[in-house]
C-alpha cells in the first residue's frame, strides 16, 4: 500500500521539480518564462529548478526565440541522450525488444524467437543477448515488459497468461538482479495505451478508450489522464462483453461475446465464406487482402467491414454509456481500412448511445501504429521520471 508523503519543504521542492519536468516533456521546446506562466511558479523558482535539471543533464537548451521587446527567450527541452529504456513485447513464439529515448524515438530493435510453450526462464534467457546489445553504451533507466494476461503492476507479477500458459511468474526479479535497473511488467494492451497517451492521438484527451482489434478485442482505459487498471489489472476486457446470449460460443467458453462478432477471426470467417461462394475480388483469406479490396471499392469486402462495424458499435456503445469518454482510439491490423469503416462505426455508436454522451465523441485511428507495442513498455519504464512524487517509496528507480 502506497502512503502519501507529508507536505514538508522537501516535498514541495520535489513536487515543483516534477511539474517542470512534465511541462517540458509535454510542451517542449519551451522557455523559462512560459514555464513560469503555465505553472504559476516564480521565475526564481523556475531558474533554480531548470539549473538543477541542466546540471544533471535531464534537460538542455535547444535554441533561441524571437524577442517580444525584452531578452530573447532560450528554449528548453528534454535531453534525449540523458538515458533510454528498453521496451519488451512478448508474444506466443517471439519477443520484440526496442531501445527508446526520452523523446519517444525508437533507436534500435531486436527480435527473439522461442518455441511455443516455452517457460518464462527460457524466454528470459533468450532475451538476455538482445538486452545486452540494446543496453550497450547507454544510460539504461529501466526495462518495461508488455505481456498478454493478468498482471500485478505493484509487484511486477504475471498472474496468468492464456497465450503463454504461464501462471504466477515474476519476470522482473531476475532481470533487475542482472541489469541493476527497475523492471516493470504490465498487460500489453495497457502498455500500448501508454504509448498512445504519451506520443499518439491520446495526447489530446484526458479521458479516452483505446480499443485493439486483433485475434481478440481488448481495451485500455484512460481516466483523467491516467491509465485505469482495475483491482487486479484486468480492466478493459471488452471483447468478452456479451452482445447476443444466443450467439456462437467464444473461446472463453461463454456465448455471444463481442470478439466473436468483430475480431479478426470474424472478418476472416466472412472472407472465406465469400471466396467459397465466388464473391468479391479478394482471393486470399487475409486481413490485408480484405482491406485492400474494401479500400478499392469491393462491395463484398465493404459489406463484411460494415457488418463488423455494426457489431463493434453495439459493444462500444456500452463502453461509451459507462465511461463517457472524449474519444475511442482504434488500433490493430484491420485499422488500415479505417477510412472506410471508421465513419460507419461512429454512426453506429452514436445511434445506440445516450445522445449527450455520444454527441462530442471522437472515433479515430491510432497514431503510434505497430511501434506502440514497443514504445508502450519502454514508456512504462520511463514513467517514474515523470510521475508526481506524492507517495513515499514511489516510484522505483
Amino acid at each position: 500500500m502506497r502512503v502519501l508523503r507529508k507536505g514538508d519543504s522537501q516535498f514541495l521542492k520535489d513536487f515543483n521539480r516534477s511539474l517542470v519536468i512534465n511541462a517540458i516533456h509535454r510542451k517542449g521546446p519551451i522557455s523559462r518564462n512560459q514555464l513560469a506562466s503555465d505553472l504559476g511558479l516564480e521565475s526564481s523558482t523556475i531558474t533554480l529548478i531548470t539549473r538543477y535539471l541542466m546540471e544533471t543533464h535531464i534537460i538542455e537548451e535547444v535554441g533561441i526565440g524571437d524577442s517580444t521587446g525584452g531578452r530573447r527567450p532560450i528554449f528548453l527541452d528534454l535531453n534525449p541522450n540523458y538515458g533510454a529504456s528498453i521496451g519488451v513485447y512478448v508474444e506466443s513464439v517471439c519477443a520484440h525488444l526496442g531501445l527508446v529515448d526520452l523523446k519517444g524515438r525508437l533507436l534500435r530493435r531486436e527480435r527473439v524467437s522461442f518455441s511455443r510453450g516455452s517457460g518464462s526462464e527460457d524466454v528470459i534467457s533468450a532475451m538476455r543477448k538482445s538486452i545486452d546489445k540494446l543496453a550497450k553504451g547507454v544510460n539504461l533507466l529501466g526495462i518495461g515488459i508488455g505481456i498478454s494476461g493478468f498482471t500485478d503492476s505493484q509487484n511486477e507479477m504475471l498472474f496468468y497468461s492464456p497465450i503463454l500458459g504461464w501462471r504466477n511468474v515474476n519476470l522482473s526479479r531476475p532481470l533487475e538482479r542482472e541489469y541493476g535497473v527497475p523492471v516493470f511488467v504490465e498487460n500489453d494492451i495497457n502498455t500500448f495505451v501508454l504509448a498512445e497517451l504519451w506520443y499518439g492521438a491520446g495526447n489530446r484527451f484526458r479521458n479516452f478508450i483505446c480499443v485493439t482489434i486483433g485475434e481478440g478485442i481488448g481495451a485500455g482505459i484512460v481516466i483523467d489522464g491516467r491509465l485505469y487498471e482495475g483491482a487486479t489489472g484486468g480492466a478493459g476486457e471488452v471483447g468478452h462483453m456479451c452482445i447476443d446470449f444466443n450467439g456462437p460460443r467464444c473461446r472463453c467458453g461463454e456465448k455471444g461475446c463481442l470478439e466473436v462478432f468483430a475480431s479478426n477471426s470474424f472478418l476472416l470467417k466472412r472472407a472465406q465464406e465469400a471466396i467459397l461462394k465466388g464473391q468479391g475480388t479478394f482471393k486470399k483469406v487475409t486481413i490485408e487482402a480484405l482491406q485492400d479490396a474494401a479500400n478499392n471499392g469491393d462491395e463484398v469486402a465493404r459489406g463484411i467491414f460494415t457488418e463488423m462495424s455494426k457489431n463493434l458499435g453495439i459493444g462500444l456503445k456500452n463502453v461509451v454509456n459507462l465511461f463517457n469518454p472524449e474519444a475511442i482510439i482504434l488500433s490493430g491490423e484491420c485499422v488500415k481500412a479505417y477510412p472506410f469503416f471508421g465513419p460507419i462505426l461512429k454512426k453506429e455508436i452514436q445511434k445506440h448511445s445516450f445522445p449527450e454522451e455520444a454527441k462530442e465523441l471522437q472515433v479515430l485511428p491510432s497514431e503510434v501504429g505497430e511501434n506502440g507495442w514497443l514504445l508502450g513498455p519502454a514508456t512504462l519504464a520511463l514513467n517514474p521520471l515523470f510521475e508526481l512524487p506524492i507517495y513515499r517509496g514511489s516510484p522505483r528507480g
